[in-house]
Parts: C-alpha cells; sequence; structure tokens
C-alpha cells in the first residue's frame, strides 16, 4: 500500500535484487538437490536394506534351529518365543541376543578359540556377566543382552554355528 511519503519518493523496484538471489542461490540448491539429497535418501534406504537382509537372515536361522530337533535346556527360551511370533528377528531379539551371547561363551571356553577372537569372547563374557547380575529381572536381563550386537560388529567375530551342528544327537 502506498504510503504519503512514496508520491514524492517511489520504492525502488525489487525485481534486480530478487533476480541476484536467484542467479547465487541456484548452484547451491542445485548442488543440494543434485547431490547431498539423493546421498542422503541412499545412505537411508542402503541402510535399511542392509538390516531388511540382516532380519531375514535371522529370521530363517531361528526357523531352521527351532524347527529341527532342539535341545530343550538350551534352545527352550528362545523357541518357545519363535513359535509365538510372525517375525521372530524382530519380536524376539533379546531372547535370541541373550541365546546367542551364552551359546558363544560356551564356545569361546573351547581349546585356542579364545586366542583367535580374543576381543569378541571378551565382549561375550561381559555380556553374560550382566546378565547374570541382572538375575531373575527380565527387564535388566534383556538390556544387558542388547548389548551382544556389539559384538557382532568386532573384526574377530565369530559365526554362530549352523543349526545342523547344534542339533543334539539321536
Amino acid at each position: 500500500m502506498p504510503m504519503l511519503a512514496d508520491i514524492d519518493d517511489p520504492p525502488r523496484s525489487r525485481v534486480p535484487g530478487m533476480i541476484l538471489g536467484i542467479i547465487l542461490a541456484a548452484p547451491i540448491v542445485a548442488v543440494i538437490a543434485g547431490w547431498v539429497i539423493p546421498a542422503f535418501i541412499g545412505t537411508v534406504l542402503g541402510g535399511a536394506r542392509d538390516l531388511d537382509v540382516r532380519l531375514r537372515a535371522t529370521d530363517e536361522y531361528m526357523r531352521e534351529l527351532c524347527g529341527g530337533r532342539i535341545d530343550i535346556e538350551r534352545d527352550e527360551g528362545l523357541c518357545g518365543c519363535v513359535w509365538g511370533v510372525e517375525f521372530p528377528s524382530l519380536d524376539c531379539r533379546p531372547h535370541f541376543n541373550a541365546w546367542a551371547a551364552e551359546l558363544q561363551q560356551d564356545r569361546c571356553d573351547a581349546d585356542g578359540v579364545r586366542e583367535e577372537a580374543l576381543s569378541y569372547c571378551s565382549c561375550v563374557d561381559a555380556i553374560v556377566e550382566k546378565m547374570d547380575n541382572a538375575g531373575e529381572k527380565a527387564a535388566a536381563r534383556r538390556s544387558a543382552a542388547n548389548a551382544y550386537e556389539n559384538c557382532e560388529g568386532l573384526d574377530d567375530a565369530m559365526s554362530l554355528p549352523t543349526a545342523a551342528e547344534l542339533a543334539p544327537p539321536e
């Protein structure tokens, strides 16, 4: 809305400033739109794909383990959860981590294994100790067991044995 003072001295046009702003901002917007955003989307989707692949492999492992012959003492807690849910790698993760940590601790106690995977076995030992210290408190035990995922990322981590290797002899 024009003011009385604008009658004698009209305001300057904003068009040159807008054009200069567009010229300066265009390369920045092009870099963001052409490189930063696609890289960010690729990172997010790539991480989601990797997680999906790992979860599907874990699902398959748990179903194979619990679908065959199981050792009741060792596998009862894990398989009880796996049989009751549709996606065990999501719903039974704390049970699986606790089961895997205890299993791997037993494997680390075998001759020569601890020397080959010292940092991994030390990590597993610390987690099992935290789980034992939690006692019967289910939430504290699950929280301690979730740290097992950190051990899996170590350079000297041992893979879990196959379901056939874990099956009790007939």
